[in-house]
């Protein structure tokens, strides 16, 4: 072997050392003045449309924005369409759907349809068998 093993684990620990101060800059925490982002931006509440079709006409149904009940049907027929005011934001919006079916009903599917603020329409499928209790993001 050449070379002294100290000398090498020394090189070594230089080496580390030098590199230490550049990775420290990039890591380390931001002063509370550069770390405090401007506040968020409150979506403006926009009208959305949401369709919902049955293969099973259901019980009744809710639908639920960030846990605020927005939709409330008793009795459902097998369609059914409302404006919800809402807000949505460019990511889209999450709504929760829950369906409760008549004793004995058969498997149920339910097509849900969003027709945004810019006239885009979302679709989506929920399936079920006596109630059903779904969170549906539409982008």
């Amino acid at each position: 072997m050449r070379g002294s093993p100290l000398l090498r684990a020394l090189l070594a620990f230089l080496a580390i050392f030098a590199l230490g101060y550049p990775l420290r800059q990039v890591t380390r925490a931001r002063s509370p003045e550069a770390a405090e982002a401007a506040p968020l931006p409150v979506d403006a509440v926009r009208p959305v449309v949401l369709q919902v079709t049955f293969t099973t006409p259901p019980a009744g149904f809710t639908v639920k924005h960030l846990a605020r009940e927005v939709w409330q049907e008793r009795a459902g027929a097998a369609t059914a369409e409302r404006k919800l005011e809402i807000p949505y934001p460019a990511e889209g919006v999450e709504l929760q759907f829950a369906a409760a079916f008549p004793e004995g009903a058969p498997l149920a599917a339910v097509r849900l349809i969003l027709t945004d603020p810019a006239g885009e329409t979302h679709e989506k499928t929920v399936w079920g068998s006596g109630s059903i209790d779904e969170v549906v993001s539409f982008p």
